[in-house]
């Protein structure tokens, strides 16, 4: 016993692997840092190069170009939210649903609300539906020769394609709906948060008068996400060293803060309209003094959810389905988060290909025959 060696003063094998790991990782930091700094991480607003075709004041049509042939008659319109910004979906080369439809035959086009000024802070849904989404279409329209669009909304911008639809069934060819927020008797964090004993809407509006600020907005989300924020500088370091990573973490990081303000009006019409009255599942919900009726959309749909949302929950997303005439739905259910289920790294494999398959075996075929375009159904 007493020549027995003590070596509980000697590193293993495996402490000298994880120090010298460490220290690897530690000098990449290092290197990587002085390439953040000297900008090699510049913010970009989306991937794809694209044409205004459509302006009326910061509202935009965009049209992506394309080098692949178009495989599909008609156009397909993304509309996403009016407090983030659009290019969520074009966000790198290798994370771009917008790249994806393109590489498959779809001629993309996208809205961008841009950022509203006071004189737009009295816009209400029935502003941005009729005056802007309405006009843009019949733009789009105008600009490609076809009748009708596929339309494609994601969040808020899935419930103004809804409300588009029942209102302009006959320029909808196919409608996809993306974490759609429909029944909000469901029980979602922003749901309870929004619930009027502890939320005075009146009150905000009046504070804040024509613009919510950004700032506003994305409190409650940091309030959700309250525990992931007071880790964030960790996840941060963690990554540091991998190159790959960060050019992941930087177009994420820049889209999450690069949030714009929203019309008081429009704000707190959604805030109470659905939040609170639930006017989608009660079907009593008008715009400009018209009611709406969901059961007269009757073009195909497709409803997308995702399992681990806590701002669209399953049951809100699926309030879609049952609020429609459409005789030919469908819903899926995937893996991810609000957004990781459209950008994270299953995405591309699980949900885009889903999509495009439901999309593509309800669009009308273009093939090449004699030098001419023919439509094949």
């Amino acid at each position: 016993m007493e020549n027995q060696k003590d070596e509980t003063w000697f590193l293993g094998q495996n402490d000298v692997k994880f120090l010298l790991d460490e220290f690897n990782k530690n000098v990449s930091r290092f290197q990587n840092l002085s390439d953040i700094a000297e900008g090699d991480y510049e913010n970009k607003r989306g991937s794809t190069p694209y044409e205004v075709i459509y302006q009326k004041n910061r509202f935009r049509i965009l049209h992506y170009l394309s080098d692949h042939p178009k495989r599909f008659k008609t156009p397909l319109l993304i509309v996403y939210a009016l407090i983030n910004r659009y290019y969520i979906l074009d966000l790198t080369a290798d994370k771009s649903f917008v790249r994806y439809l393109m590489e498959k035959g779809f001629d993309v086009y996208m809205v961008d609300w841009g950022t509203p000024s006071k004189v737009e802070g009295k816009n209400t849904i029935g502003d941005y539906v009729t005056r802007y989404l309405d006009r843009g279409i019949d733009k789009l329209l105008e600009f490609t020769g076809e009748n009708q669009v596929n339309l494609c909304g994601y969040c808020l911008g899935a419930m103004l394609s809804l409300i588009y639809t029942s209102a302009f069934q006959q320029k909808i060819k196919n409608l996809v709906l993306l974490t759609p927020p429909v029944d909000f008797s469901d029980d979602g964090v922003l749901t309870a948060m929004t619930r009027p004993k502890y939320f005075n809407v009146e009150k905000i509006v009046r504070h804040f008068d024509h613009l919510i600020p950004s700032e506003f907005i994305q409190s409650g989300f940091d309030f959700k996400n309250m525990l992931g924020n007071l880790f964030s500088a960790k996840s941060f370091w963690d990554i540091l060293w991998n190159k790959k990573a960060l050019e992941g973490f930087f177009p994420m990081n820049y889209w999450v803060h690069d949030n714009v303000p929203i019309s008081s009006e429009f704000w707190k019409e959604y805030i109470t309209k659905f939040y609170v009255q639930n006017s989608f599942m009660t079907n009593n919900f008008y715009m400009n003094g018209r009611k709406l009726d969901f059961k007269n959309i009757t073009c195909p749909l497709l409803s997308v959810a995702a399992d681990n949302d806590d701002i669209v929950t399953e049951k809100c997303a699926k309030g879609s389905m049952e609020i429609v005439g459409s005789k030919d739905k469908s819903f899926l259910l995937k893996r991810g988060g609000h957004i990781g289920v459209m950008t994270g790294s299953m995405a591309k494999n699980e949900v885009w290909p889903d999509i495009f398959s439901w999309l593509s075996d309800r669009s009308e075929r273009i093939v090449l025959k004699d030098g001419d375009r023919v439509h094949i159904k």
